[in-house]
């Protein structure tokens, strides 16, 4: 026997899965654990991304148009 752990976004997608897997035939059983914390770190990006948040950070630019230009220029 083997086992499958698949990890997905919302519990209500959870329970939609566990009703398509319990429908295939060689599936033996199905497990759905909501209480779980999530492994990723997207909460510590989210963290980072607001204590970088300022709405001064571009505010030194002048002209965006050559700014960009600048940014792409490869050649320099």
């Amino acid at each position: 026997m083997s086992t499958i752990s698949v990890t997905v976004d919302q519990a209500n997608n959870a329970f939609i899965l566990a009703e398509w897997l319990k429908n295939i035939r060689f599936v033996r059983d199905v497990t759905i654990d909501i209480e779980k914390t999530p492994n990723g770190n997207a909460k510590k990006v989210m963290k980072v991304l607001d204590s970088i948040k300022s709405k001064q950070m571009l505010a030194n630019i002048t002209d965006p148009v050559a700014y960009q230009r600048e940014l792409r220029n490869e050649w320099k």
